[in-house]
């Protein structure tokens, strides 16, 4: 895996449209650096972890033999946790782990408030969604219906491929309404019921691949379109 480092800063998390009552726009403050997996976990890595046994049978990924590149689908959050244990057990330096909901939308953003961070719209030479769904967020393109291999579309101006469409990711946070005022840190509740996936996918439109776009999802349940990507910290 290769990781980036994200430095320390503060940015306007949530919808700068006003469109959205749950993505209630707010400062937020990230006192520490961080690296994050510079694309989304693949195939061949989910299963040099994991091994190749289908996690769920009786609903398998349909691209799980396709593209040892793909990014890896058809997993739940409590998927990860497994795949997060074992990887963690494999290093004596260093940890790994999910991001939280602010440190995802900090590195996607790169320092931008327009939609994305490409601007106010995407193309099929930036992200791979679904430009079928139409809207003032997208234009008219190709629409691939799969995923991509990591890498396939440009990097943002931090680094990081794939923020925008391709799959969704999963982050650590369980879901809850945004504070309206100023935080430090934030990391969501303690407990809740659904989980936060980010960042669209090749199946949805572009409108939420955005980058103030947060989705709910409970986290023993799967779908053919999410994954994830980790962050990387020295272990104390």
């Amino acid at each position: 895996m290769e990781f980036v480092k994200i430095k320390k800063g503060s940015f306007l998390m949530g919808d700068h449209e006003n469109l959205n009552d749950s993505e209630t726009l707010h400062e937020v403050n990230i006192t520490y650096d961080y690296w994050l997996g510079k694309y989304e976990v693949t195939q061949a890595q989910w299963q040099k972890i994991m091994g190749n046994k289908e996690l769920h049978p009786q609903k398998p990924s349909p691209f799980r033999n396709v593209n040892p590149d793909f990014p890896v689908v058809s997993i739940s959050y409590y998927d990860v946790e497994l795949f997060l244990d074992k990887f963690n057990d494999l290093s004596t330096e260093y940890r790994f782990r999910l991001p939280t909901e602010a440190e995802w939308e900090y590195a996607c953003r790169a320092g931008t408030k327009t939609p994305f961070s490409f601007g106010t719209a995407l193309d099929d030479s930036l992200a791979n969604y679904n430009p079928k769904i139409q809207s003032k967020y997208s234009i008219k393109g190709i629409y691939l219906e799969r995923p991509a291999s990591i890498g396939s579309y440009p990097a943002n101006q931090w680094g990081l491929h794939d923020m925008h469409g391709n799959v969704w990711e999963w982050v650590s946070d369980w879901y809850a309404p945004y504070s309206s005022g100023k935080v430090t840190n934030p990391t969501g509740p303690y407990e809740g019921k659904e989980k936060i996936i980010r960042g669209g996918s090749w199946y949805f439109g572009a409108e939420n691949a955005k980058s103030s776009h947060r989705r709910t999802h409970e986290p023993n349940l799967w779908g053919f379109s999410i994954g994830f990507r980790v962050v990387c910290e020295r272990k104390n």
